[in-house]
């Protein structure tokens, strides 16, 4: 069939010429390649391939107007140029065919580069070396285009390729809105599995790798605790689950952190604190009198107050364990410009000169969940990989049940709702607000004991909850604090009025 071709343009924008359409006639009168998985040539059925020894032609076949294709290859080519991770020369095009009655085609054409699954699978045990020079490579651009545009590449190794220089080109068309984690955290798995050369050492060697291209690109080692939580998830088959275990020693190192002990009969539980002193100190006051010493806060020491320097110090002081919130964890790293209200960002960007960068790095050091015997507790939502950034409310619980059932995890402390309660499972889901409740008769409960500073139910006082881990007892409490102080040190130093009022 004969073509007329359209050169769109190269990713790398240098110059192509008349044997760039010359390559491509030739190319398309060439037989299909087969696609085939585990083999050189990989890819999915809408996608057609012909290849010579130099050249690689791949045909897009979902579109066939000529101006719709030649809208759509433009904008492939904007979007390749963007991402800054392809072969320079790698060209788009629009082949329009002398018969009327055929339909145009979308492609693009690239020399052929070496297929990374290929190489990775040749590698002996010796030469673990270079497989992890390459991994490095792939992982590099993953987590750049992750960071920088909130996309997810293709983490399959036949997805990427080497020129003959050894460097590394992403070679898939398409790319996926960015998972926080989860389908990189699969694909380790894969790699575990099926690369021979992956042995303990080259598997630890990869998690240490991963965990300096993380920081690189984020910026915020929050994310080595997203990443390692998701790879727990993944199946680990006995014969690899020393590898699985050497990678996240790697990432991450000593997790001893984020697992719990404490076995006292009574733990008190606080949450979003939110740099109110006055009403924590009423809570550490109740705590004395009735001899509590242990017990968990649920994140969000800091945020909306204006004690964040002096609410750290007094839990510092205490031995009970401390979570990570949101709020904890734009004000350890910085990163406060989304995500966060107008007048959450005002707080945090106040609140940035006036704790010391001891104490952003506690905060940047507080575990982001913690895991007990017997129940878990986090900031956000068992659900979420970030441990801190999404809800448990009445349309979300039935899904964090879920979690809870999946993981056998009986209960589950909670915050960032502001809202005291319980969710729970017995034979139905239900929410339940009782002042005491009985957590033995449930299956699964989810447990918000309200906020200590900044409540949201429409009641005055600071709000916390006591847990009987011996009788599985739960109580609600609400205490009165000079309210009065802390609204005048907001006044005094300009906090919006709409977080004023809510303390009223």
């Amino acid at each position: 069939m004969a073509y007329t071709i359209t050169l769109t343009g190269t990713v790398g924008e240098v110059a192509f010429s008349d044997q760039d359409a010359e390559r491509i006639l030739s190319l398309l009168d060439q037989p299909r390649t087969a696609l085939v998985h585990g083999e050189a040539f990989t890819g999915r059925p809408t996608t057609r391939i012909h290849t010579n020894a130099d050249y690689i032609l791949k045909i897009r076949t979902e579109i066939h107007d000529p101006k719709s294709a030649h809208r759509w290859a433009a904008q492939a080519l904007e979007r390749e140029r963007k991402l800054g991770v392809y072969f320079p020369s790698k060209t788009w095009f629009v082949a329009q065919p002398d018969t009327p009655e055929q339909a145009c085609v979308i492609g693009n054409l690239c020399p052929l580069l070496k297929p990374l699954h290929v190489t990775l699978a040749a590698l002996g045990a010796s030469q673990a070396e270079q497989g992890l020079a390459l991994l490095e490579q792939l992982w590099q651009l993953y987590f750049a285009v992750a960071a920088q545009q909130e996309l997810r590449l293709d983490e399959g190794l036949s997805n990427f390729g080497t020129d003959a220089q050894g460097k590394l080109y992403y070679l898939d068309d398409d790319t996926y809105n960015w998972d926080r984690f989860n389908a990189c955290s699969h694909v380790l798995g894969v790699y575990l599995r099926s690369l021979a050369w992956l042995d303990e050492s080259a598997s630890q060697q990869l998690g240490a790798l991963l965990r300096q291209l993380i920081v690189q690109h984020f910026q915020d080692k929050q994310y080595l605790s997203v990443l390692a939580e998701q790879f727990d998830k993944v199946f680990a088959p006995p014969k690899f689950a020393a590898r699985f275990k050497a990678l996240n020693q790697g990432l991450i190192g000593d997790r001893s952190k984020q697992h719990s002990n404490i076995n006292s009969r009574y733990l008190i539980l606080l949450a979003d604190i939110h740099a109110n002193l006055p009403a924590l100190e009423a809570v550490l006051a109740f705590m004395r009198k009735e001899g509590i010493r242990d017990g968990l806060v649920l994140g969000d020491v800091v945020g909306y107050g204006p004690h964040p320097a002096q609410c750290i110090e007094r839990l510092q002081d205490t031995q009970l364990a401390v979570i990570k919130g949101n709020h904890d964890q734009g004000l350890a790293s910085g990163h406060f410009s989304e995500r966060f209200s107008q007048t959450a960002q005002w707080v945090l960007n106040w609140s940035n000169d006036r704790v010391s960068q001891a104490h952003k790095q506690w905060l940047a050091d507080l575990p982001p969940v913690l895991y007990h015997p017997a129940w878990m507790a986090l900031h956000g939502a068992p659900v979420d990989p970030t441990f801190f950034n999404a809800y448990v409310y009445h349309m979300t619980f039935e899904h964090n049940l879920n979690a809870l059932a999946e993981r056998n995890i009986p209960i589950c402390f909670y915050g960032h709702t502001h809202l005291p309660g319980v969710y729970a499972r017995r034979g139905m889901d239900n929410h339940y607000n009782s002042d005491k409740m009985d957590l033995s008769t449930f299956q699964h409960a989810l447990v918000c004991p309200g906020s200590v500073g900044q409540p949201r139910n429409r009641q005055l006082g600071a709000q916390f909850a006591v847990y009987d881990q011996t009788e599985k007892k739960l109580s609600f409490h609400l205490l009165d604090y000079p309210v009065d102080i802390t609204i005048q040190d907001m006044q005094a130093q300009g906090f919006p009025e709409a977080l004023i009022a809510m303390l009223r």
